[in-house]
């Protein structure tokens, strides 16, 4: 199977990309190549467009700040620098996640049984897997720049909306393509430490759930501070 039919198949036959890359069939090279060129174009756009306008406008919004103290931090956030670095920031705090996600998967065999796995095998499945998570994140940008607001997104904040601050915190941080994930993950489970697809897709869903609940109170107590 080839790089280029596994990233098609990755989207109807998830299971055959992770039996191939668990018997060392297929490496996950041109699909990680793909996902550094999709985040790097997505966090250049969303930079350059409203990250850095904003933290211009919070600049000059900002009361406590004397206007000699905001000169300085203007002539740093319009210096290449800080244009580079928070395009870094951006792209990689992404790219990060599939590494990071890769390593806990690799420990499940000590909490939940099976044969453990190489690290390698694991994390060739998750770049594929994090194809969809990237269309996830065009989408999620596309939105972002056609509104010019970096409060929209791809999560179930947009269709719904509670009186409750933390509620909506946490509706922020579930991102539609999120559902789909949680399906990959399942089978990728399955197929690597032959657990049934009843306790696969419960690791997977606690363990998502305790990540959403956790990340959603860090955003909602940076909204009452």
């Amino acid at each position: 199977m080839t790089n280029i039919s596994s990233i098609l198949k990755i989207f109807y036959k998830p299971g055959q990309v992770f039996r191939e890359t668990k018997d060392n069939k297929i490496n996950c090279l041109l699909p990680l190549l793909l996902l550094i060129l999709i985040y790097f174009v997505a966090s250049y756009l969303l930079v350059s467009t409203l990250i850095i306008p904003d933290h211009l406008n919070k600049l000059e919004t900002n009361t406590y700040l004397s206007q000699e103290e905001k000169d300085k931090a203007l002539d740093y956030f319009l210096s290449p620098f800080h244009n580079f670095s928070t395009f870094l920031s951006t792209a990689f705090s992404n790219l990060i996640y599939y590494p990071i996600l890769s390593f806990f998967l690799t420990l499940l065999p000590l909490l939940f049984g099976g044969k453990a796995i190489k690290y390698f095998k694991i994390f060739s499945s998750v770049i594929y897997i994090g194809i969809i998570k990237s269309i996830g994140f065009l989408l999620d940008t596309y939105l972002k720049l056609k509104y010019l607001s970096l409060d929209i997104g791809l999560n179930l904040a947009l269709f719904f909306e509670s009186s409750s601050l933390y509620l909506n915190s946490f509706l922020a941080k579930i991102n539609i393509f999120d559902f789909w994930l949680l399906i990959l993950l399942t089978i990728l489970l399955s197929v690597y430490y032959e657990y049934s697809k009843r306790k696969s897709f419960l690791i997977c869903f606690s363990f998502w759930t305790i990540i959403k609940v956790i990340l959603a109170y860090f955003a909602y107590l940076k909204e009452i501070i």
